[in-house]
């Protein structure tokens, strides 16, 4: 089971992303709504756009989006010197947990989502320990996880839009089946 850390001011908002996967609720709804978000209950559609669909006037694919942010996140990180090494440790000691806890936790379905659902968490987990919850990309990723979704694109034209989020129980509303 994955444990809590001590990592100093942070601590409670890394410990929260950590209580999220210890309590098994990936990709469970909980009747939480993410405000903002365009949602989709297809799963082929969303694998399309994490893996196939590229955004913006640079082509990124959705990893290629969520890399560019994280790069921010690692700009502060590399500034911390020997205390980012400390807090390096300790996350890293929790990722080999993390994962596999989350693979326990994904439904035969969704068994090919593990790398980017681990991805995703180990990002938000960084980014809370160097940011607080001052990086609106991140938070934003762990919120549609809160709610019970898997964050799987964009909507819009990079970075302008807002986030697409893939949800069992989601009703596609605003037209996006199909348009991958």
């Amino acid at each position: 089971m994955v444990r809590e850390v001590e990592l100093g001011e942070n601590s409670n908002l890394v410990n929260e992303v950590i209580g999220f996967v210890k309590n098994r609720l990936l990709l469970r709804s909980v009747n939480q709504v993410v405000l903002g978000n365009a949602e989709i209950s297809d799963l082929a559609t969303a694998k399309k756009y994490a893996w196939g669909q590229v955004y913006g006037e640079e082509f990124f694919t959705w990893a290629d989006l969520r890399s560019e942010k994280m790069s921010e996140v690692w700009d502060v990180v590399y500034g911390w010197g020997e205390k980012y090494t400390e807090m390096d440790i300790k996350l890293s000691e929790l990722l080999g947990e993390l994962s596999h806890s989350v693979q326990k936790q994904l439904s035969p379905k969704h068994r090919e989502l593990l790398d980017d659902v681990v991805s995703d968490l180990k990002c938000c987990l960084y980014s809370r320990a160097v940011q607080g919850k001052t990086n609106n990309f991140f938070e934003g990723i762990f919120s549609a996880y809160l709610s019970g979704g898997w964050p799987c694109g964009w909507v819009g034209s990079w970075p302008k839009g807002s986030l697409l989020v893939y949800r069992d129980d989601a009703t596609d509303t605003r037209g996006l089946r199909g348009d991958a």
